[in-house]
């Protein structure tokens, strides 16, 4: 019973800080505060989904889910970090936070019930400047339909270099350029983006980025996207745009759906 208990107060606690509070620490609080703590001494990551520490605070990170959106998940780093600015993202060893964050598609199918097509995901980390939360912490979740159909649309001009889509996505000048391999492991995104645009780790706080899954000829590949604030009209470069918290690109899930139908 007391666990029970416990349990609740830890997700009404999660619920809270990640959307009923406009605190900049609040996935820091989470994540250090309840999802470790729990950790250390019950072996139990909740609220968290997940406690990874390979080789100890500097390698690990967490895995949480949106207590309002299932099908969102969001990967942070066990040690602080402010965000895409930050200069652990540009040492040797680094740890490859996009790569894990690729697995975390895995409990949002289990979630959903169901496979769900790979170029319907996406993952992104926002600017300095279009975030809500300093420490790093990268999105998995949907696309939204109308960014996966002009993904599609302008698949035949993303080549290996960087260069500006052919339109605007959102209303926003996007950079894209295509990786052809079947996983995230090894891409490095944010380093492809400082690499391109001579950026150092403070110039990097302008910038947002995002990894979608793609194929290119019947290979599977990624597309990677970014965006600097100041390039359009009210662009803040917060690449979470991009997705959709509430995954209405997909149908109902299939305990859902067999439930109507009974």
């Amino acid at each position: 019973m007391l666990l029970c208990i416990y349990r609740a107060f830890l997700m009404l606690a999660t619920a809270l800080l990640l959307t009923g509070c406009a605190r900049s620490d609040a996935l820091w609080l989470v994540t250090q505060d309840l999802c470790m703590t729990h950790y250390a001494y019950r072996h139990d990551p909740a609220p968290c989904q997940q406690v990874y520490q390979p080789q100890g605070r500097e390698q690990g990170f967490s895995i949480l889910q949106n207590p309002r959106y299932p099908y969102h998940f969001i990967l942070v780093p066990n040690l602080a970090m402010s965000g895409i600015e930050s200069i652990a993202l540009s040492r040797e060893g680094r740890t490859d936070y996009f790569g894990y964050a690729w697995l975390m598609r895995y409990r949002l199918m289990a979630t959903y019930g169901a496979a769900v097509p790979e170029d319907m995901l996406g993952m992104a980390i926002n600017s300095a400047f279009g975030r809500s939360q300093n420490q790093l912490h990268i999105h998995l979740t949907c696309l939204r339909e109308d960014v996966r159909r002009q993904l599609q649309a302008e698949r035949p001009y993303i080549s290996e270099q960087w260069r500006p889509l052919p339109d605007r996505m959102l209303n926003h000048t996007w950079y894209a350029r295509r990786v052809m391999q079947p996983t995230a492991m090894g891409i490095y995104p944010v380093a492809s983006v400082a690499r391109e645009f001579h950026l150092s780790p403070p110039q990097l706080a302008e910038y947002g980025v995002a990894l979608v899954p793609a194929t290119f000829a019947g290979e599977k590949g990624f597309i990677l996207l970014t965006t600097r604030r100041g390039w359009d009209k009210g662009n803040r470069a917060s690449v979470e745009s991009l997705l959709d918290k509430r995954c209405e690109i997909l149908t109902a899930p299939p305990a859902l759906a067999a439930s109507e139908e009974e």
